[in-house]
């Protein structure tokens, strides 16, 4: 094992030895359920109310790091076997701690319960004021109360959930862990490449016979078995589409949205004004061509490199750039993802069997986050690090609240990661020496802010017209060619697209297993540019304005935390402002562009 490679400590989850016993005091826990719902009613005084919330809340903090470990162990390993055992022995335990809280859960909704008078609006808000950081949790859990089932119902759809959506997302991800990546490129020796993330490698070579056999090695698989993950598909949109209109929810969308705490006009504005700032980037992509010397971009060429690559950072340095980077933006940022790194909770590169991407876990407010790397050294893993370092970040600052506030909703859910990206970016871009070195630089991190904004934004719109028509009948061949419209239609004649890029929809996990999560990316990476340009403006002064937005966690509704800082999530112009950013990227790759012609 190379001596900067990091694996995971996932005994501070769970001590070496301790799932057995773990899983048996959650299960005694659960039996205490009836005595803690026998003390509910709506005269309760507001001090054992809060013991009610405080027992719920321990036995959520320990099934987290029981499933956490059992998912991460698969994560770090897919072809575990016991990993997958304790990975199905927690869903069990998920069924049933739903079932057991499930009388409260309706209760405090103000639902009919069992053998319970109705909680009412002014005895819920004398018992909320007994948690008050919990208040805003609990009143959107009432809130909840308009697309919530009986108690009945909302068992079958729990278990429904573990052997239905839930194992079909495993399945689509056992079908592509067993694709095999021939890569080919002309005029060189095939070879077979052990892993996707050797694949991805190669669509920012500066070869374009290897960025062409990088896109047709890793879409081929995926249009071999395009049937198979066809039927996931559409059995999984069903599924969440059928769950959406039981719910009176008004659109597939919209539950993701309520989940989300986002209101749907924002989302509308976000997608709208991304839609219609489409040409922003078709012009990057002319640009890049005349400043590669090509007429025209293919999408195999979207990310190459505008000359030689950069240096390959090894781990170790690639944390140092980081971290650096950190500390010159807030101290805050810098001790907290030095505190991730310290406790060993970083899996950091690619191996056969793991869990291809990235992500950081956050498990409780009281375990240091888990963060996830397929690192490969290159710039794009750098600014990968420091995504996911990122969320890490974010998780500690959330670290005050109660485990029911300490996940963050998704309209900030990106904030502290794509913070960390631009703080990181802007430290490269200032130790460029060259014009050639910032055009590079100025180049990728465009066509990154593409992958992220316009992208992200695209995968979305295809969810909500395949959603669409997969209720009205479709097949694999209609959603390819689906796909390929979208395609088409974003880089408005800048790029040439391929007619193989029509599978590449099956390549995205998140449409299978979070739909219409996308726009996260999207939301975040607009929503931080515009906290970013803030701070350019205002300096460290700002900062601890940054910070109290990612302590909040989901204590406070978005909004409201946004409002402070000056930002209104449903504004087109606010959303605009944030393109006006990357197009004043785009300005200055221009300059550099006409000096170095």
């Amino acid at each position: 094992m190379p001596k900067h490679e990091m694996t995971w400590n996932l005994y501070d989850l769970v001590p070496k030895g301790g799932f057995d016993t773990l899983y048996a005091e959650i299960e005694a826990d659960l039996a205490k359920y009836p005595a803690h719902y026998a003390a509910c009613d709506p005269g309760m005084a507001p001090e054992r109310f809060a013991e009610v919330i405080r027992f719920n809340e321990a036995v959520r903090e320990k099934l987290n790091r029981l499933d956490g470990f059992a998912d991460l162990s698969t994560s770090a390993d897919l072809r575990d076997q016991r990993a997958k055992l304790l990975k199905s022995r927690c869903d069990d335990l998920q069924v049933k701690c739903v079932d057991a809280a499930l009388p409260l859960r309706h209760w405090i909704k103000g639902l009919a319960a069992e053998g319970k008078q109705r909680l009412g609006d002014a005895a819920a808000a004398r018992l909320f004021a007994g948690v008050p950081g919990l208040r805003y949790v609990l009143e959107y859990l009432r809130l909840s109360a308009r697309h919530t089932l009986t108690q009945g119902e909302e068992r079958i759809v729990t278990r429904k959930l573990i052997s239905g959506a839930g194992a079909l997302g495993e399945l689509y991800d056992q079908i592509c862990d067993g694709f095999v990546y021939d890569f080919r490129p002309r005029g060189r020796k095939p070879r077979r490449l052990a892993t996707q993330e050797d694949v991805l490698r190669y669509i920012r070579s500066a070869s374009a016979s290897e960025r062409e056999a990088a896109y047709r090695c890793l879409l081929s698989p995926y249009r071999e078995h395009l049937g198979k993950l066809f039927t996931c598909y559409v059995a999984l949109v069903k599924d969440w589409d059928n769950d959406a209109k039981l719910r009176s929810f008004a659109s597939p969308i919209a539950r993701r949205n309520f989940y989300n705490k986002v209101p749907d006009a924002a989302v509308e504005a976000l997608l709208a004004v991304t839609a219609d700032n489409a040409g922003l980037y078709q012009e990057f992509f002319r640009l890049k061509a005349r400043l590669l010397k090509m007429k025209k971009l293919r999408r195999y060429d979207i990310y190459a490199p505008s000359g030689a690559p950069g240096p390959t950072l090894p781990l170790a340095e690639g944390v140092e750039l980081v971290l650096d980077a950190f500390g010159g933006f807030a101290p805050g940022f810098a001790e907290r993802a030095r505190r991730i790194i310290a406790a060993r909770h970083v899996d950091s590169h690619p191996r056969p069997g793991k869990r291809t991407g990235a992500f950081c876990a956050g498990i409780a407010p009281a375990v240091t986050p888990y963060v996830l790397l397929n690192y490969s050294g290159d710039s794009n893993a750098v600014s990968t690090l420091a995504h996911e370092l990122g969320h890490g970040v974010h998780d500690l600052y959330a670290a005050a609240q109660s485990i029911s506030a300490y996940g963050t909703p998704l309209p900030l859910a990106e904030t502290a990661s794509t913070l960390a990206e631009m703080v990181v970016f802007e430290r490269l871009l200032a130790r460029c020496r060259t014009d050639a070195a910032r055009r590079a630089l100025l180049l990728e991190k465009i066509g990154e802010s593409y992958g992220t904004v316009m992208r992200q934004s695209y995968i979305v719109r295809f969810e909500l017209e395949a959603h669409r028509r997969i209720a009205a009948g479709t097949t694999e061949d209609g959603l390819s060619r689906l796909w390929l419209e979208l395609l088409r239609e974003q880089f408005g004649g800048a790029v040439e697209v391929a007619e193989e890029f029509g599978s590449e929809w099956a390549y995205i996990p998140h449409i299978f297993k979070t739909p219409f999560y996308c726009y996260a990316y999207n939301f975040g990476e607009l929503l931080s540019l515009s906290l970013y340009a803030r701070y350019r403006q205002d300096g460290p002064r700002f900062v601890p304005r940054i910070e109290a937005i990612l302590a909040a966690g989901s204590s406070r509704a978005p909004e409201d935390v946004l409002r402070e800082a000056g930002i209104d999530l449903c504004s087109p112009s606010f959303w605009q402002g944030s393109f006006d950013v990357i197009g004043g990227w785009l300005a200055e790759l221009k300059r550099l562009g006409r000096r170095g012609a």
